[in-house]
């Protein structure tokens, strides 16, 4: 990767991180679905919980399919359209069969195992209900959905010399975010969130985000806008985000609380509740993404050796870390401590063993023609 993208890379290390550190919040009382939970034990363990993962779902797996799209368009024209395919298929296809055929039941297991010791693996894998697991490779799915349909559209895309498109100015990146906001609380008044669709696991209310995002990351690469980003544009956004976390959260938890509504209501339906939350959702995550990738590419566009190795490894870390992540999580059930203080135990040491785990299975030759 050329130099003065490397911050492209540090970014997705520290999304990777943030993936394992949002899935042990879940664990440990947070709002969502994993493998292993406990319940917070306190309104402010709680609270904090939900205020972590509700700002990670506005912008992460957003800001993941954007870097993942960002690159396709040079990929596709290096490789040609059957090499670029096939590649695409042997690097999101195999590690969705492998994570489905073992990953996923041993994460599951090691998750149950403590509840039924009369229960061997050989058992459960055989007798398991379903044989599509694909947890958090849903991403992996998805991404590999879209770049089929990327791929089919290039057959049908005018390939005459255009103009480039200039750089959105920050109105029109607002009213984008607004738009989105808009579309995903329509689509949430069918498809709440929490309501996943199987056997893959979309959950349809964050979807205008991610089919948003991969589309403009093309876009972005085609028309230049990323070496264009000024850097005083991150702070203004930045600003926007930190606004909208310490002002505009503790505002939705008064709409709450003055509607008497359960909190169900802000996650879909045809409600003022949900409506008010798309809006934030979106607005948050549009900022968070502004002022990354602008202060990112001023003030983080350099890589040392670990980081390049971090940034080597990351894929192979987001399909392994669950396991992991179970796993310590399981260790430290038994011990009575703060769920905050296990959160952080669970956390750092997940991304520090999956980051491992990660660096050696990138040596292994027929992982890392993979992954």
């Amino acid at each position: 990767m050329r130099e003065r993208e490397s911050y492209i890379d540090n970014i997705r290390v520290f999304l990777t991180m943030l993936v394992i550190l949002h899935h042990a919040a879940i664990t440990y009382g947070a709002p969502g679905g994993w493998y292993y939970k406990e319940e917070a034990d306190g309104f402010a363990a709680g609270l904090l919980f939900t205020v972590f993962v509700s700002t990670n779902q506005a912008f992460f797996m957003g800001l993941f399919f954007f870097l993942s799209s960002y690159f396709i368009p040079a990929s596709y024209e290096r490789k040609g359209e059957s090499k670029f395919i096939l590649d695409r298929f042997k690097r999101l296809g195999i590690p969705l069969i492998f994570y489905s055929l073992v990953i996923a039941p041993l994460t599951i297991y090691t998750a149950i195992a403590h509840q039924y010791p009369e229960l061997s693996f050989k058992d459960y894998y055989l007798n398991r209900e379903h044989w599509i697991e694909v947890g958090v490779l849903w991403f992996t799915a998805a991404l590999l959905l879209f770049t089929c349909i990327f791929w089919l559209t290039q057959r049908f895309r005018d390939k005459r010399d255009f103009s480039p498109l200039p750089l959105p100015g920050n109105k029109s990146v607002f009213m984008f975010a607004i738009a989105l906001g808009v579309i995903s609380f329509l689509v949430r008044i069918v498809f709440p969130i929490g309501v996943t669709l199987p056997p893959f696991g979309f959950q349809l209310a964050h979807f205008p985000q991610y089919i948003a995002l991969f589309t403009i990351g093309i876009i972005a690469y085609r028309n230049q806008w990323l070496p264009a980003l000024p850097s005083t544009r991150g702070k203004l956004w930045l600003w926007l985000a930190v606004g909208l976390v310490f002002i505009g959260f503790p505002c939705i938890y008064i709409l709450k609380f003055i509607t008497h509504t359960e909190v169900d209501a802000f996650f879909g339906g045809f409600t003022i509740q949900s409506f008010v939350n798309a809006i934030w959702e979106q607005l948050l995550g549009i900022s968070i993404i502004v002022a990354l990738l602008s202060i990112g590419k001023y003030k983080w566009n350099n890589q040392s050796r670990l980081l390049k190795e971090l940034s080597r490894s990351a894929y192979a870390v987001y399909i392994v870390h669950p396991l992991i992540l179970v796993c310590i999580s399981i260790l430290l059930k038994d011990f009575s401590m703060n769920s905050l203080l296990k959160f952080a135990i669970s956390g750092i040491s997940a991304v520090a063993i999956s980051f491992m785990a990660g660096m050696l299975l990138v040596r292994i030759p027929i992982v890392k023609d993979v992954v």
